[in-house]
This record gives C-alpha cells, structure tokens and sequence, in this order.
C-alpha cells in the first residue's frame, strides 16, 4: 500500500452516487460538449455527496481531520465536513461543503478528480474534463466565474487515459496531446513512474495524427501488473522532454509501485541531467534505489539546495534524514506549489559545511526510504 502522505485516488461525477466506479463504457460514449460559465443544472441534486474508495475509507476513517481542507490546483482551500453512512458502512462521505465545491467550479458529469491525500488533515485536487485532460482555473476570479482555460504551468499538460479491453501491446494517447506535442517527442518516449524506475516505450502516429504506444508497452504493463480498463495517469513537461505516469488500479487508486519492483532491478535516475558532467555521473550510479543527481553551483548552495525534484511520498516542508560516512543530518524539504521541484533549506547549511561540499562538486542522493536518502559526492 502506498504511504498515506502520497494516496492518490479519481473520482469520477456521475449522476447516480450509488454506482461510484465510472465504467470505461460510459466514459468512452460521453459526449463532449463546450464547457458552459454558467450554474449547474438540476442534475447537481444527484450530486450533493461524493464517497471516497472503499480501501481508502478503511484506513483513514479513524484519524482524518473533520471538516478536511481541499486544495486545488488554482491555491485555493476549502473545508469540507465527511461521514460514513449507515448504508454504505465502509464508505467515507463528502457532505458539507462539498456542493459548494462542486458548484463554485461548473463540475458536470463526466468530469474527473484526482485526490492526492495528506495525512491527517488536507487533499490536493486536479480536476479533469470530460477529454480526461486537466482543468486549469483563472487565479484571478471574476463576478464568481472560474473559466476553464488550458493547463499549463511548469508541466505542459496533464491527463489520463484507460487502457482498452483486448489490446495488451498498444496504448493510443489522445488525439489533442498528439497534435500539440507529438513533433518534439523523444523517440523511444521514456515513461517515468513516482518511485523514479524509467522504461522505454517505442511509438508510432497514425495516419489521423494519434499517438500509438507500442514497443516496449507490453513490459509495462506485465511489470505492474496492468489490466484493462485501468487508468494511466500521464503528466508531461515540454522544457524537460519528460513523461511521468501513474497507474490507477479498477477502484480507481493508484497501485503500490514497490510491490512490482523486481529484486536486484537496476533503478535509474528520477532527474535529467543537462550538464555533461552530472548526466556521466547518473549514467555510471548503480543502484536498486531511485536517486537523483544535483551538482553544486548555485553562489548560495552552502546555505540551501535549490532544484530538488518531487520527492515521491513527501509532502512539502517535510523533514528529510541525508547520511553519508560523515554522520547525519535533517534537512528541511520545501516543494513548491504548482512547480515541479523544490529546495532543501533549514539543516543544509550544516550537512554542506560537514561534507565541505563547494563549487563543482556533483551530489547523487540514493533513496533509501520515503524521508532517507543516502548522499555520494563526487
């Protein structure tokens, strides 16, 4: 099971609450339609409580804080009270607040969210539209209209996709994501998954222009065990050239990676390395752990550590443990909202005078486990 500081989940707005799991059927068959600025319509009656997986709602329904706070991509927060019904015994329950959630961002059926859950006492939401692509809302609201406009930020764009009954070897990418970025893709593509393991998938474009994922997409899959009608998270970065993805099991929650990460499986770098120096470096590291690779040549990286990537299963200002043959250290990790990296503050300033780490040296930090990592300076 992941840990509970990195439990992503979808949800999917369907009309009738009683069938929670959205079939991949209906979400083929949903016609799209422009996205209107206006309230909802009556169907929102059907749409007054929203019930969290099973699975999930076991483990946390004990020390989640009530009302929790939601976040969305936009920075704002909103407190919403929960419950676990009489009829659905196993199953939490959004219930106060939340149809002023779902109203305040035009939510319609068909659309998608994304929890990511951060014990005891907060989840981060990405909403996605009836294409499965993010929503990305204005920051600056107007008259109380939050207009949908397209989603990009430090990453170029986020969606998902479902993976199709009876095609084990391909998977089609949307049309939109094809056209837009398809001419600057890497070939093979690299598909990078949250514990920082990179598989290479090989892909053509069908004559209409779509994407089709082949080569090497049959590994995956039989790596983490993937079946159909599963979900495939895909978060792109245009500036780095690089594909994360996430797998999202039938309950729609994201699958334990750990689990299929065979014994003695060479990891590779969860970074890329523009230097040449630090990409030698990455290439030479052997190790069964992810790790990362930052070189030391910020004027002020004896007081902090800028451009740590996502450190998977750690939320922002967290304590991380850094060891190495000198000794010790907790350093503060700081990721920035709506960025794809983050720094180490508070605690760095010692490990750096400890280590006299200074201009030109190349740290590779090995993950040993969620908040330790091993430090090699080269």
């Amino acid at each position: 099971m992941p840990p509970l500081a990195d439990f992503r989940f979808f949800r999917f707005i369907i009309p009738n609450m009683e069938n929670q799991i959205l079939s991949s059927h209906f979400l083929c068959s949903t016609h799209v339609t422009p996205r209107p600025a206006c309230k909802p319509t009556s169907l929102s009656i059907f749409l007054l409580l929203q019930r969290l997986p099973v699975p999930f709602s076991n483990v946390v329904r004990d020390n989640m804080r009530n009302p929790v706070e939601v976040i969305t991509t936009n920075g704002q927060s909103w407190s919403i009270s929960w419950d676990v019904e009489e009829e659905h015994p196993h199953q939490i329950v959004f219930t106060g607040g939340w149809r002023g959630f779902y109203e305040h961002y035009h939510l319609r059926i068909g659309d998608s969210m994304l929890l990511s859950y951060h014990q005891p006492k907060f989840f981060y939401v990405a909403i996605h539209d009836t294409t499965y692509f993010e929503i990305n809302y204005e920051r600056n609201l107007r008259n109380g209209s939050l207009p949908a406009i397209p989603a990009h930020g430090n990453y170029a764009v986020q969606f998902f996709e479902i993976i199709p009954v009876n095609a084990p070897d391909t998977l089609k990418l949307p049309l939109r994501f094809s056209r837009e970025y398809g001419r600057s893709l890497p070939r093979p593509l690299t598909l990078t998954t949250p514990t920082g393991h990179r598989h290479r998938v090989r892909w053509n474009m069908q004559p209409n222009g779509r994407i089709v994922l082949h080569g090497g997409w049959e590994g995956v899959r039989a790596r983490y065990g993937l079946r159909d009608e599963w979900l495939v998270l895909f978060h792109y970065h245009a500036v780095q050239n690089t594909m994360y993805v996430m797998f999202f099991n039938g309950q729609t929650m994201e699958i334990n990676y750990f689990a299929h990460a065979g014994p003695g499986t060479d990891s590779t770098c969860i970074t890329d390395p523009s230097a040449p120096r630090s990409r030698h470096i990455a290439d030479g590291f052997r190790s069964t752990n992810p790790f990362f690779v930052s070189p030391i040549v910020h004027r002020l990286a004896n007081r902090f550590l800028p451009n740590v990537p996502h450190l998977p299963g750690v939320c922002e200002d967290s304590p991380i443990t850094i060891t190495n043959d000198r000794g010790a250290w907790t350093v503060r990790y700081t990721h920035y909202v709506g960025r794809t990296n983050g720094c180490f503050g508070i605690g760095w300033s010692a490990l750096a005078t400890a280590c006299q780490l200074r201009h030109g040296h190349v740290c590779v930090f090995e993950r040993l486990a969620p908040q330790e990592y091993r430090l090699h300076i080269y």
